[in-house]
């Protein structure tokens, strides 16, 4: 049987996933960090209630890294309400792919609101970083034998590095309205595949997700 790629463009809401805070240079109030090794995560698809499983891709060339070394923002827990939920900036042109990890600097403010938290990183008492996202392509592989499909996020862009107390759950706040979704291409590889989901489709399934209290 043949194979065949089908691609539809989804809607998707930002996304993140846990890393570690790394080496720490007291003098320049700096954390060399991993923000990312593509290591895979279980999903939800919102608009389907599907389950599958996430990837990142740690392809340089997936990676869109413009907005992080154009000096994005260091966040307290992936708020971004006030000025004052930003405790520092990631370090212009440090955010790169190396070895199949994702890797940024990140300079901490100086201001007296910031100090707690920085000698708490300093101390290894806050040890835990979520990096925020968008996924601009994903290719999805069937599973096999029953498993969940898995997604691979073929084109992604980070926007954004928090400090967090512990893993980040975004989808606990998928639920707000106020969550600006963003176009993904879905591209599907799969045996005999199905017709084009049209948008009168995607329209039923955003209903249905909304009434099920997913989005």
């Amino acid at each position: 049987m043949s194979r065949a790629a089908v691609a539809n463009t989804i809607e998707l809401p930002p996304l993140c996933v846990r890393a570690d805070v790394g080496s720490v240079d007291p003098e320049r109030r700096t954390v060399d960090l991993v923000f990312s090794t593509g290591a895979a995560v279980e999903r939800t698809d919102y608009w389907t209630g599907k389950r599958y499983i996430e990837k990142l891709s740690m392809d340089p060339k997936a990676v869109k890294l413009e907005r992080l070394n154009a000096g994005g923002p260091l966040l307290d827990a992936h708020s971004s309400w006030s000025i004052q939920d930003q405790i520092g900036v990631v370090e212009p042109g440090t955010a790169k792919v190396v070895k199949g990890e994702a890797r940024a600097t990140v300079r901490f403010s100086a201001r007296d609101a910031v100090e707690a938290i920085w000698q708490d990183v300093r101390d290894k008492i806050i040890r835990s970083v979520s990096v925020g996202y968008r996924i601009l392509r994903f290719e999805e592989e069937q599973g096999k034998d029953g498993a969940l499909p898995i997604r691979t996020a073929t084109l992604w862009e980070p926007y954004e590095i928090s400090l967090v107390p512990m893993p980040a759950d975004f989808g606990a706040g998928m639920r707000n309205a106020a969550v600006q979704m963003n176009p993904c291409e879905l591209v599907m590889r799969q045996v005999d595949a199905g017709p084009r989901v049209t948008d009168a489709d995607r329209t039923r399934r955003f209903q249905l997700a909304k009434a099920r209290g997913h989005i």
